[in-house]
């Protein structure tokens, strides 16, 4: 008996050699040598372009990628606008990144540039095209309801305020839908920032809009000085990235594959390396061959880790902020047995993957991040004593500092060192910020007078971003405490 043949697939050469440039593709984004090459070809078109056509304005990176395309300067704000919060069907203005310690330096300066990237194939990344223009507006509009323009408060009439201070998006980027869809919500995000627990003062004496300008490397830019904008701050949104069809050649002439938004998901292709220790030795590390580059990161790596271990430990080396005038002081990234002032009592706040227990006491905290460690961290046999204690100093007239130790694991470190002065904030202290009498009844401890608290930390730390599973643990044992109590 005989069998018909199977029919075979065959692969013609022409599939495997696509598959073969596909990799080669991936190769060549994830490439660290053309990643950093193209981050500083970026750089130079803000620096040397954005830069110059407005000179009066400080360049200030939105937080995380947009820190690879500014060079260091004295300008030390912080901007934290997320693409999420301007994605389609998503908009929102996020009181958690309210970014209001930015306007008393657009007020000083009359504008400032904020720098981004994005390497999706589009020109603007979402945070530039639609979040910081609907934070704009937002601002304005809030604003105007807590201090209406008048001609003793405001530098230009009210009509001006209502044409400059509207939303503003580039029609390059924004569909008319989609500009509508964000329109109809700016009065309900103004009135929710009016009413919020922030210090609004600067807000309050903003005598003229905001308003969005947009710019890229298609841009064609002019000397736009600050005297050039009478009737409103200019928030220049600076797109570093070409698109990656505009930078056809650039390999040929400069020696490197471009890659748009290089600064994007950088754990993946950066090698350890981050923005300040990349531009502190940028000459010594573009200059190094595509084959060397690496063994060049590790060894500047190496180096400033060595650096770190002979830092002067002066108080000043991580600087404490009192959070409003409650003597609570906060600090971040601190180098282990950082002094603390004599009229402090420091409570010190780690994590780790191997916690020591004896390392264990009212004024050392350590946490082993995961669901475990968490749950003996938040227990009323660990914590409660710190509270206690702090509680006793604060209510003396003493300062308190809640330092979090610079470590391996500084993202889960910040959230628990911020759960401990939330818990110490609600419990003692009124909205106003007054200490509590502690001979009245302990105050209602609810998720939105956590939430006020938080609003008074991001005040003087906008970049804390503290995760949900950690606000749900102040809540529960916030609340848990009160039935203690």
């Amino acid at each position: 008996m005989s069998f018909a043949r199977a029919p075979e697939l065959l692969f013609p050469s022409s599939v495997n050699s696509l598959q073969d440039d596909r990799s080669v593709i991936r190769a060549q984004l994830r490439d660290t040598f053309n990643r950093l090459h193209s981050i500083a070809h970026d750089a130079d078109f803000i620096h040397e372009q954005v830069a110059q056509a407005f000179p009066d304005f400080p360049v200030v990176a939105n937080q995380r990628a947009g820190a690879w395309y500014v060079k260091p300067s004295d300008a030390k704000a912080h901007a934290y606008f997320k693409s999420t919060d301007g994605h389609a069907n998503e908009h929102n203005f996020n009181l958690r990144r309210a970014n209001l310690a930015l306007l008393p330096l657009i007020k000083d300066r009359q504008g400032i540039i904020l720098v981004d990237s994005t390497r999706r194939g589009k020109r603007f990344p979402d945070a530039l095209s639609k979040t910081i223009p609907l934070w704009c507006a937002t601002l304005n509009q809030a604003r105007v309801l807590l201090v209406p323009p008048t001609e003793d408060n405001s530098s230009v009439s009210a009509d001006e305020w209502r044409e400059q201070g509207r939303l503003y998006t580039s029609p390059q980027a924004v569909g008319r839908s989609e500009h509508s869809q964000i329109e109809v919500k700016i009065d309900a995000w103004a009135r929710d920032l009016a009413s919020s627990a922030y210090d609004l003062s600067a807000l309050k004496t903003l005598d003229r809009p905001l308003r969005p300008f947009f710019v890229s490397p298609a841009s064609t830019l002019s000397l736009s000085p600050a005297s050039s904008f009478k009737d409103c701050y200019p928030v220049v949104c600076a797109s570093a990235s070409k698109l990656a069809e505009e930078a056809d050649g650039l390999e040929r002439a400069l020696g490197f594959t471009y890659v748009q938004g290089s600064g994007d998901d950088h754990e993946a292709w950066s090698k350890g390396l981050t923005p300040p220790v990349f531009w502190q030795h940028a000459d010594d590390i573009l200059a190094a061959s595509r084959d060397e580059i690496d063994d060049v990161i590790a060894r500047i790596l190496e180096a400033s880790l060595a650096d770190l271990s002979t830092l002067s430990l002066a108080p000043d080396s991580a600087p404490a902020i009192e959070v409003r005038s409650t003597r609570l002081r906060l600090r971040f990234a601190a180098p282990p047995d950082a002094p603390s002032s004599e009229d402090s009592t420091k409570i010190s706040v780690t994590a780790t993957k191997a916690p020591r227990s004896d390392a264990l006491s009212p004024t050392r905290l350590v946490a082993k991040p995961g669901k475990a460690g968490y749950n003996a961290f938040f227990s009323p046999a660990a914590l409660e004593p710190t509270l206690e204690l702090a509680t006793e100093k604060l209510r003396a007239g003493e300062g308190v500092l809640v330092e979090v130790v610079k470590g391996e694991m500084q993202s889960e470190a910040n959230d628990l060192g911020v759960a401990v002065a939330l818990l110490l904030l609600a419990r003692l202290y009124d909205d106003d910020a007054t200490l509590l009498d502690p001979s009245a009844p302990p105050p209602s401890v609810s998720k939105e007078r956590i939430r006020t608290r938080l609003q008074w930390i991001l005040e003087v730390f906008p970049a804390v971003n503290p995760s949900r599973a950690v606000l749900n643990r102040v809540n529960d044992f916030a609340m848990s405490g009160a039935k203690r109590r």
